[in-house]
């Protein structure tokens, strides 16, 4: 084979297939070997000085030599989500199969977006968007599309809501969710300009209220507005909380009202029974968002929009709503047994999310992805029962689809006790270690820590230790 000229940007098949066996050793080293790293290490500004200063590259450089420069320079300082240890935020456990998926997509460059450039992966999303309803129990005919992540998908979804109940003129919409609403939400609505017309309501006990809803929808509309949607939550990232999805579809459906729920966390676990029976109501919703590179395991980005109706995706996004000058594209155009991608959500060209979740759910098996979320809940139950062992603990929320909020409180600690610096300096003794990543977040106006029991490589022995850690930092502080 002739040596590539510099113009090609191409690797000889001997290149490639060594780099590729680099990168696969690194990747696998990576995942195989998280436990014997630390989670996570502060970085100070100064240390990616040499990164941030680079001259731009001119002439090549030797690519193995990168993939190492990578590896010691770059990949290190990053949090590892996948870490046992990493329990703060929602961590992101991926697998390999998904990361097989990821490498697939990307070699073969192929977009779902259009049925003519990419039949065979557009059929790959429609089949796993169908999986999921069916896996979360929503009805035979549900479908959907996937996204970059939880925040375009719900911004689909409040823009087809809009559309469908409101037509093309949205003025005097207004829309209603609770303040434990996740920010990602929130900012969709203001792209979509309907910040002004949003009700954020007090919850009560981290929960939407039903009848506080239904008094302000009735006021709007005597007050000559147009209700049309209700954002109902299915695990707060912070509390892991689920608005009371039953009353809340009736609600919905009295008024003539869309009901979303973010699912983005939470929606997941109703893939198994104990889930399900927490989520009861999910499965009527007319839309659920769900993130795949959360407690499905992939990595990022994977989000996904489902819907029971289909079409009103389409309704709301078909291209030929929005076609300018755009001739080159009727090439594209679907024939009616044909599905374009593209005409079903916000993006015109996306990459094929879809294969790595596919990938995933038929190397493992999709029981195999109901026992790791099985045992996301079982560690959240072990790590609220170390809790209520402890005289010193104190449960604030939880244990909720694998999430927990609770705080230090030594019985001899006054009442006038600054307890809300005391879970900050717990959580940074603990971090230090680098053993674990714990988070705090406010419940009920108080400091809380918080973890995340849904990476399955986390065990009950980890845990235990976790929280030797944190009552050893507790009572250096007393």
């Amino acid at each position: 084979m002739t040596t590539p000229a510099p113009h090609e940007l191409r690797l000889t098949a001997e290149q490639m297939r060594a780099l590729g066996h680099q990168v696969v050793d690194l990747v696998v080293d990576h995942l195989s070997g998280q436990r014997d790293r630390p989670v996570h290490r502060r970085v100070a500004a100064g240390e990616v000085d040499h990164l941030l200063d680079e001259a731009i590259p001119e002439h090549p450089a030797d690519p193995g030599g990168l993939v190492d420069f990578l590896a010691a320079e770059v990949l290190p300082r990053s949090l590892h989500l996948g870490h046992p240890g990493c329990l703060a935020f929602i961590p992101s456990a991926n697998n390999f199969l998904g990361v097989l998926g990821d490498f697939i997509a990307s070699g073969f460059n192929v977009s779902p977006g259009a049925w003519f450039v990419g039949a065979g992966p557009a059929a790959i999303e429609q089949v796993t968007a169908r999986w999921l309803a069916e896996l979360l129990g929503m009805p035979a005919g549900s479908g959907g599309v996937f996204t970059p992540g939880g925040t375009v998908a719900n911004l689909a979804a409040v823009a087809a809501a809009r559309h469908d109940r409101l037509g093309d003129d949205p003025a005097a919409a207004v829309l209603y969710c609770s303040d434990q609403t996740h920010p990602a939400v929130l900012r969709a609505c203001h792209v979509l300009g309907l910040r002004d017309a949003l009700r954020l309501l007090p919850g009560t006990g981290h929960r939407l209220d039903p009848d506080l809803v239904r008094r302000e929808v009735e006021a709007d509309r005597r007050a000559g507005r147009r209700p049309f949607l209700v954002l109902a939550n299915a695990g707060t990232t912070g509390t892991g909380s689920i608005d009371p999805l039953p009353e809340l579809a009736d609600l919905c459906r009295e008024h003539d009202l869309w009901l979303h729920v973010d699912g983005a966390h939470g929606a997941a676990a109703a893939m198994t029974s104990r889930g399900r029976a927490a989520l009861t109501g999910l499965a009527e919703a007319d839309s659920i968002v769900v993130d795949p590179h959360k407690w499905l395991f992939q990595p990022y980005e994977i989000g996904c929009l489902l819907v029971r109706d289909p079409t009103t995706l389409y309704r709301t996004f078909a291209l030929e709503r929005f076609r300018a000058h755009a001739g080159y594209l009727d090439l594209t155009r679907p024939s009616p047994d044909e599905v374009n991608l593209s005409d079903h959500g916000v993006q015109l060209t996306t990459s094929a999310r879809a294969l790595k979740l596919w990938l995933s759910f038929k190397g493992f098996g999709v029981t195999a992805f109901r026992a790791a979320i099985d045992r996301g809940l079982d560690l959240t139950e072990h790590a609220a029962g170390l809790v209520g062992r402890s005289a010193e603990l104190e449960l604030l929320a939880g244990p909720s689809l694998g999430i927990l909020c609770f705080r230090y409180r030594p019985p001899s600690a006054p009442d006038t006790a600054d307890l809300d610096a005391v879970q900050h300096r717990i959580t940074e003794a603990v971090n230090a270690s680098g053993r674990f990543m714990i988070a705090t977040t406010t419940v009920h106006d108080q400091r809380a820590l918080r973890l995340c029991t849904t990476n399955p490589r986390t065990t009950p022995a980890d845990l235990d230790a976790l929280f030797t850690d944190i009552m050893r930092a507790g009572q250096a502080l007393e």
